[in-house]
């Protein structure tokens, strides 16, 4: 309890420009890896429990954090020459190896494998999950393609935001910066309203592709600027920010009652709703907030630690078990389809363990062996605080 004292005490006190890694949103990103896994294995299947369908307020969550932490870094880096060189490096070697293998131990099996369990209806190009366009390919069919490798939409999304996102804050000038992104999310909104409300594209568009989920990446980049608001370093928002969260999500639920979870109007406006609670949320935790204590666990930082290879493999095991063992695709019906299940979990976690320790943790290690120079960039140096890298 001391080091998450401590850990929370120093969120506060460390000098600007200072690197630290702030241990509660690694707790926020494992219980979200918990909640999709929770989410995938006992309420996205045919006849799973609803209580369990939490699995898309984790990915808003991950997006969040996502543009919350990338935004930070380039607020924070973004004067040093070399700074698109080893961005791009360090996302290279933090993203790109464990998915590529993770891919094409994937796609192996799936070839490997002709039964009808194998969960693969609808194929798309093996290049399309190799080069982050797959999710145009579900778009256009209106199909997740291969089940095992759904959650690679997610991936595909935040790759494409990667190339953005530097390129933003480079190219519009730091008093129109707010401005630009707030405007960006609107249209993200607007694409939604095109989809939902006049069926301008199908539905799978609204959920798979950026452009219609940019409001929520937007979201955590808004929340990293702030962080470096004179306002909020100082405290004076502190109790709004933690009541905020809970206002949002009671705002969703009222909404949710009124017009129908089913409704355009709910489509349209949950992730918006539920990104801005969660940006919110992060920029309690990250000013020390009491709630911060409880992501602090060993448990929730381990599964955060892992989530990546966790969230990239725990489908394809649990098709494999129940494939294998039964015959069939995953369901939650019969004890024995429990038991498989179950059984999944375990299984799913030391493989992310594993694929984390020896792809996941070595190539990211040479990855921060590209350092930040000491020379700056001809444009105007942003001042900055945390995130740190580190946490990237």
């Amino acid at each position: 309890m001391d080091a998450v004292r401590n850990s929370l005490r120093e969120t506060k006190s460390q000098p600007e420009g200072a690197d630290r890694r702030i241990v509660a949103l690694d707790g926020v990103r494992g219980l979200m890896t918990i909640l999709v896994v929770l989410s995938h294995y006992f309420g996205e299947v045919p006849h799973g429990l609803s209580v369990f369908l939490l699995g898309r307020m984790a990915v808003e969550t991950f997006f969040v954090l996502s543009g919350f932490l990338v935004g930070g870094l380039i607020l924070g880096k973004m004067h040093h020459d070399n700074f698109f060189q080893v961005f791009y490096v360090r996302r290279v070697c933090r993203t790109l190896p464990i998915y590529f293998f993770s891919v094409l131990l994937i796609t192996a099996m799936l070839a490997a494998t002709g039964a009808s369990w194998r969960d693969a209806d609808v194929s798309f190009p093996a290049w399309s999950y190799f080069t982050f366009t797959q999710n145009f390919f579900m778009a256009e069919t209106h199909s997740v393609g291969a089940h095992w490798l759904s959650p690679s939409w997610t991936l595909a999304i935040e790759e494409q935001f990667y190339v953005l996102a530097p390129l933003t804050f480079l190219l519009v000038p730091r008093r129109y910066l707010a401005a630009t992104l707030i405007a960006a999310a609107a249209a993200a909104v607007g694409c939604r309203i095109a989809v939902y409300g006049f069926g301008f594209a199908n539905q799978s568009a609204a959920h798979v592709l950026l452009p219609t989920n940019a409001d929520v990446l937007i979201c955590g980049l808004l929340a990293a600027l702030a962080a470096r608001l004179a306002i909020v370093r100082r405290g004076a928002l502190d109790y709004a920010l933690r009541l905020a969260p809970i206002v949002l999500l009671l705002c969703l639920a009222f909404l949710g009652v009124l017009a129908g979870r089913r409704s355009s109007a709910f489509a349209v406006l949950y992730p918006l709703l539920t990104a801005a609670a969660a940006a919110t949320f992060l920029l309690s935790l990250v000013r020390g907030a009491p709630e911060a204590q409880r992501f602090c666990s060993r448990i929730l930082c381990f599964f955060g630690r892992t989530s990546y290879a966790i969230y990239l493999t725990h489908l394809p095991i649990l098709g494999l078990m129940h494939g294998l063992l039964l015959g069939a695709r995953p369901d939650v019906v019969t004890p024995a389809q429990w038991l498989v299940t179950l059984a999944s979990l375990p299984l799913c976690v030391v493989a992310g363990w594993v694929l984390t320790r020896l792809i996941e943790e070595p190539i990211t290690a040479y990855g921060r062996t590209w350092t930040w120079s000491g020379v700056e960039r001809r444009t105007r140096a942003v001042t900055a605080v945390e995130p740190t890298p580190k946490q990237i």
